[in-house]
């Protein structure tokens, strides 16, 4: 624990550093922990021995925490907290005098109700790449904190609030990450040839429901097309498995330019692999023949969108400047000239003022998507979630948010009672939300499922698509049975 000073209470000697990745204890389909990779290489430059605990693959209660600079803790908005919480509790017991720092997205928005958490000893806010050098090494020092830019701490029972950290270079990131620092083994998505990379970060549009306008402040930054194909040759080098690349960045297509440049080289340079990404209608909407032939020859197989809502009401709550004339421009800009494309799409229920007469146009947009372009995919409709964003704070008093992180960890991601609606609406909502997951879910997602998980999901697409053809969803027994396993499935309380 910090002093009253903001310094430890005396120095360390030692230079081991835990990273933990919070979640439930064999939760299905990890994905390789990128963020805290992205932690652990300046760490690992200042000589420090760094350690990750991904407590979806190992149980936590068997981990030695031993006497480290401080453990690390990343988390999003949601459950992530409340495993973050179980670990953060487990230090304090076993070494309390060990700093327990917080970061990520949750902690940057809301840092100072963090870190008055008696859980968390520092929050680092924003990118963590350019600050934890320096915290490790005044906490290894035992200095004070007080010049280390980006940290939000408690000190003399006050919040004590450092100036911003700046932003890093993506390009600066190295393209060899210290993968050996996981199990890559244990990760499904690649061991089945799926890999996630991170090409740019931020977004610079206006959704109201979205982290990005406060953590990235609706800025936009994007690796170099260069360092992009150095990064994508690097990894299907080092794990010859992969066959699809998959950027989680929140809007790959911001920079048109670039995303021609990366195509154009992956031509080029031969690089056989295919790949997704995230996109917006209102782009692909304008897109010329050209460019969305020239994504489909650099082997982008799929795009993903958010749909939200087919009312044009809805969509201008949630702030989303997009219409559905743009949508279906899109799908059908897909089937006539990148035949071989899928776009997936997600949509949103349970919005503030939402009326069923506002899901009816939703789900007709559905249908009329699929007509113009049958490759089209629902993800499904997905209860909205109030997580810190803008929107967030236009529910006025319809919704009072939680107070504590404890409090934000025992929020369920899509699975939210949304107290602005009745119960029996909110339980139409989430069978319409089942319906849709097994009316819709894509086959390229059955086929990296086993036997069992293939027959069980064929009998419940085929209950499911009955419902949807006559939109019907009551008594949804069968729905409520397999929803409640895929819950347990996947780390929900």
């Amino acid at each position: 624990m910090l002093n009253s000073k903001g310094m430890l209470h005396s120095g360390i000697t030692q230079n081991d550093i835990l990273l933990v990745f919070p979640g439930k204890y064999r939760a299905p389909d990890p994905q390789v922990p990128l963020s805290l990779l992205h932690l652990a290489t300046p760490l690992q430059r200042e000589g420090y021995r760094v350690r990750i605990l991904d407590m979806r693959l190992e149980d936590y209660r068997n981990k030695a925490i031993g006497n480290p600079v401080f453990v690390g803790i990343s988390c999003m908005s949601g459950q992530q907290i409340h495993y973050g919480l179980e670990f953060a509790r487990k230090v304090r017991a076993e070494n309390p005098s060990c700093p327990i720092v917080w970061g990520g997205v949750h902690p940057t928005l809301l840092p100072e109700q963090t870190a008055a958490s008696k859980s968390v000893d520092i929050v680092v806010r924003g990118e963590g790449e350019l600050v934890v050098s320096d915290l490790a090494n005044k906490l290894a020092a035992g200095e004070t904190l007080d010049d280390v830019k980006g940290l939000t701490f408690k000190r003399e029972g006050s919040i004590k609030n450092t100036a911003d950290a700046g932003l890093i270079n993506l390009d600066d990131i190295p393209v060899e990450l210290p993968y050996d620092l996981l199990e890559l083994e244990k990760y499904p998505t690649l061991q089945s040839g799926r890999f996630h990379i991170q090409t740019s970060r931020g977004c610079p549009h206006r959704c109201g429901f979205c982290y990005n306008s406060d953590f990235n402040k609706r800025k936009w930054r994007g690796k170099s097309a260069e360092r992009t194909l150095k990064e994508i040759e690097y990894i299907l080098h080092k794990f010859p498995q992969v066959k699809i690349i998959d950027p989680v960045d929140d809007n790959f297509f911001v920079d048109e330019q670039r995303v021609k440049d990366i195509c154009q080289g992956i031509i080029s340079n031969k690089i056989k692999i295919k790949w997704r990404a995230n996109c917006r209608f209102d782009y692909l909407s304008t897109y010329n023949r050209d460019f969305v032939n020239l994504l489909e020859k650099a082997g982008c197989m799929e795009l993903d969108f958010g749909g939200e809502s087919g009312s044009e009401r809805l969509q201008e709550f949630v702030c989303k400047d997009v219409t559905a004339k743009q949508m279906l421009q899109s799908v059908n800009n897909l089937r006539k000239w990148a035949p071989s494309i899928e776009p997936y799409v997600s949509w949103l229920s349970g919005l503030p003022n939402e009326t069923y007469e506002d899901m009816l146009k939703t789900f007709e947009l559905m249908d009329r998507m699929k007509e113009e372009n049958p490759l089209t995919q629902h993800y499904g409709i997905f209860m909205y979630t109030p997580f810190p964003s803008p929107m967030l704070e236009s529910l006025g008093n319809k919704f009072q948010p939680p107070q504590t992180p404890e409090d934000w960890g025992n929020i369920e991601v899509f699975h939210f009672q949304p107290p602005w609606h009745s119960k029996a609406y909110v339980q139409k909502l989430q069978a319409i939300s089942a319906v849709t997951r097994y009316a819709f879910y894509p086959q390229s997602r059955i086929d990296e499922h086993g036997l069992w998980f293939k027959l069980g999901y064929c009998v419940m697409n085929r209950i499911a698509r009955y419902r949807w053809r006559h939109r019907y969803f009551g008594f949804p027994v069968e729905l409520k049975l397999a929803n409640s396993l895929a819950r347990r499935l996947r780390g929900f309380l």
